[in-house]
């Protein structure tokens, strides 16, 4: 096992060149769940666009979404598509406003002898296909100036609650896919902390070490590492969009996706799926074993248009293995492009969604073992003796150990003859008769532990999964300008807004509050 696979880093720390729309909140929704007909579950990211209006959402990763109740859809349709499954229509009037739609989409399946392909195509294989993707990036995506407008969140999740719900619009000014993505710029037009959802106080920045077994707030991944973007999280999922950082080095283990994707993965044949009526091969594939070693499981998919060779989606997810079975998940990448809403024509990001799994110190916990008072008796007995006083009562065999403590009175360390605990009380008793008592004293108590094996000052491990989600809304809008910022390298909270004039209207599509049973 290498050190550099040891410390599998997620994400490249990269430098980004920035500098550093309002919704009306409100407004009623529909909301609607995306299921797959065939297999129990959601149909993660589907598109939901009203035909008449040209409004344009999607669902999340558990198929969930949102329209705003406007009596001008009521004469609308609204149609849901997703890869892989039929198209579903349905009128907006039909729609329950009082209750969660759930809507089935059937999945298509084919055989590559069923579809018509062009024969070149057809002769290509797998890695082939893909090299062939890779290269017609330029081509394919737009290479002048464009900017779109993003609802944009991230929140923690455990199980099915969410978490410290963030939720922003955002402006994205891209130089195009000939300029690195490092001098894209944002603007942050609306923010929001959503109150509604439960906050705990976790902080936004990653460790970067390993070491789970030191009291530390900072955020940590099991054998991982992740560059923290001094806390911004919107910079730290647009790190992760391969394709349009295909020359530049992204995540592990797709790395610089031009150069390491195709040497890093084992690829199955190119099976053929519809987004509609577009033709796409599906491409499975997973990571090799000289690369992911015997610690991770990748698996993924690539969708790739055989006409153009345009990418239009990549799935891509890793896993902890143990004892050669999968683990949980270490992280999960949901990426699509496509010419809906797009700058001439040209294939233009939809979505892209990220998560990771990280544990970190509970800020919250005032359970830990911990000191409550410490003072000196010096009449009770025979030598100066240090008493201790702890909220839990204390193991007395890590408690006896000497070297586990070092006492210092002004600039004098004292020699320790013996210690011992009763309860939740600790005597320390000295070899040395201090004359000084009245000068400041200082004692310092490592790997000491409760009767319950708990670590003084270690407090309790939360494990969540942190998510960022960006949804494009639409592209190259005019937009004037009253009050203008670029975001800066902080967390959203602490960045400047941009103001403009004008009617445009953005809104939120903030997840249901999920019902607990009591």
């Amino acid at each position: 096992m290498t050190s550099t696979l040891k410390h599998l880093l997620i994400s490249l720390l990269l430098i980004w060149q920035v500098n550093t729309i309002l919704f009306s909140q409100s407004l009623d929704y529909i909301e609607g769940k995306v299921i797959n007909s065939a297999a129990p579950g959601p149909v993660p990211f589907a598109t939901i666009h009203l035909r008449d209006n040209q409004l344009g959402i999607y669902a999340n990763a558990d198929g969930d979404f949102k329209i705003i109740r406007n009596p001008e859809f009521l004469s609308d349709s609204v149609i849901i598509t997703c890869i892989g499954f039929k198209r579903y229509s349905v009128a907006f009037k039909n729609l329950s406003d009082s209750i969660v739609n759930r809507i089935y989409l059937n999945p298509i399946i084919y055989s590559l002898g069923e579809v018509k392909v062009s024969s070149s195509a057809r002769k290509l294989g797998s890695i082939a296909i893909i090299r062939r993707a890779i290269k017609n990036i330029p081509i394919n995506y737009p290479v002048k100036p464009f900017n779109y407008i993003s609802y944009y969140r991230d929140y923690q999740k455990d199980g099915s609650n969410y978490i410290n719900l963030n939720e922003a619009i955002v402006q994205t000014v891209d130089y195009g896919f000939s300029s690195k993505s490092i001098l894209n710029k944002y603007r942050l037009l609306d923010f929001r902390k959503n109150l509604e959802f439960p906050r705990v106080n976790i902080t936004p920045y990653y460790e970067t070490g390993v070491n789970e077994n030191t009291d530390n707030t900072t955020k940590i991944i099991p054998e991982a590492r992740l560059g923290d973007q001094y806390g911004n999280e919107l910079f730290v999922l647009m790190v992760h969009d391969p394709v349009r950082n295909f020359n530049t080095r992204s995540f592990s283990f797709i790395e610089t996706f031009s150069e390491d994707f195709l040497t890093n993965h084992n690829f199955a044949e190119p099976v053929p799926v519809y987004d509609n009526n577009l033709l796409l091969f599906k491409i499975i594939f997973n990571g090799k074993s000289r690369v992911i070693g015997n610690l991770f499981r990748i698996s993924g998919a690539i969708y790739i248009q055989p006409r153009t060779y345009s990418i239009h989606k990549i799935e891509y997810s890793c896993s902890y293995l143990t004892k050669g079975k999968a683990g949980g998940d270490m992280f999960n990448i949901d990426i699509e492009y496509g010419h809906e809403n797009s700058v001439d024509s040209l294939m233009c990001l939809k979505y892209i969604s990220f998560n990771n799994y990280f544990k970190v110190g509970n800020t919250d916990d005032s359970s830990y073992f911990r000191v409550l008072r410490a003072y000196w008796e010096t009449n009770q007995f025979l030598h100066p003796t240090l008493i201790v006083n702890f909220n839990n009562k204390i193991d007395p065999v890590s408690a006896a150990r000497k070297d586990n403590y070092k006492i210092k009175v002004g600039k004098k360390v004292v020699k320790i003859s013996s210690v011992s605990a009763i309860e939740k009380t600790l005597y320390i008793r000295t070899k040395d008769e201090l004359t000084h008592m009245a000068d400041s004293s200082w004692i310092d108590i490592q790997n000491v532990r409760d009767i319950d094996g708990n670590i003084l000052n270690h407090k309790k491990i939360i494990e969540l999964y942190q998510y960022r989600e960006l949804f494009v809304q639409e592209y190259n809008k005019p937009i004037t300008f009253k009050d203008t910022c670029y975001m800066k390298y902080q967390p959203l909270d602490k960045n400047c807004k941009s103001t403009y004039t004008g009617n445009e209207k953005y809104w939120m599509n903030t997840p249901a509050i999920v019902k607990i049973k009591k």
